[in-house]
């Protein structure tokens, strides 16, 4: 579907470029079925011509069997049909369907945050992990697991409201995590969901030797 889409971007910014560098192509426009060109307008065939409006070219290669300009080229094209609007519809969704949603989110952030956290930790990372007494995984872990409220919010908006739009995961995702650089499902920065992870209780070496040495309490 991307592809497709970065295709049909590409060709119509052929197509704009096209016309801009080329003087006769720009003159060019294109009418409605029915019609052909007449210098610079549009008229209907047949035996009393009529005046018709001109529509908006899909693409630059279509030719019509007639055409009335001296230029010779005589192109007819279809007009651009309009966008179809998205269906959006309601819902009254289960709890636990929120939850299965909220869940699927939280797995979804500690997996990225896991994969990408750690295959790129840089020496503040490594630093991070020090202090907290946590592995990279461990670490990332319990960040991502700090966006739940952000998760619930996201499995609200989802369940509730149903579009068709194949962008409509994405659009309510970046209303939850955008300002954490969430643009798509999955990915945010998540040390922002919550507060700093604690330090961790680290015991010095002398005074486990000292436990060690204790003389025993034991009757």
């Amino acid at each position: 579907m991307l592809r497709a889409r970065a295709a049909s971007t590409f060709q119509m910014l052929v197509l704009v470029l096209a016309c801009a560098a080329a003087p006769e192509a720009s003159a060019q426009f294109c009418c409605p079925a029915g019609c052909v060109q007449n210098n610079n307008s549009c008229v209907t065939t047949g035996a009393n011509p009529r005046a018709c409006q001109t529509v908006p070219c899909t693409s630059s290669g279509s030719s019509g069997s007639g055409s009335g300009s001296s230029g010779g080229g005589g192109t007819v094209l279809q007009p651009i049909s309009p966008p179809q609007p998205a269906t959006c519809f309601e819902v009254q969704p289960t709890q636990a369907t929120i939850n299965e949603v909220t869940n699927q989110c939280i797995s979804s952030l500690v997996a990225n945050a896991q994969l990408i956290g750690c295959l790129l930790e840089d020496d503040v990372g490594k630093a991070e992990d020090k202090r907290t007494g946590l592995t990279c995984a461990q670490r990332q872990g319990a960040l991502a697991r700090q966006c739940r409220t952000r998760c619930a919010d996201f499995a609200q908006r989802v369940t509730r409201t149903v579009c068709t739009t194949d962008g409509f995961f994405d659009e309510q995702w970046f209303v939850s995590f955008g300002d954490l650089e969430g643009k798509v499902f999955g990915s945010a920065r998540v040390a922002g969901c919550g507060p700093r992870l604690k330090t961790a209780i680290v015991i010095p070496k002398s005074d486990t030797a000292k436990q060690k040495n204790a003389p025993s309490l034991k009757p």
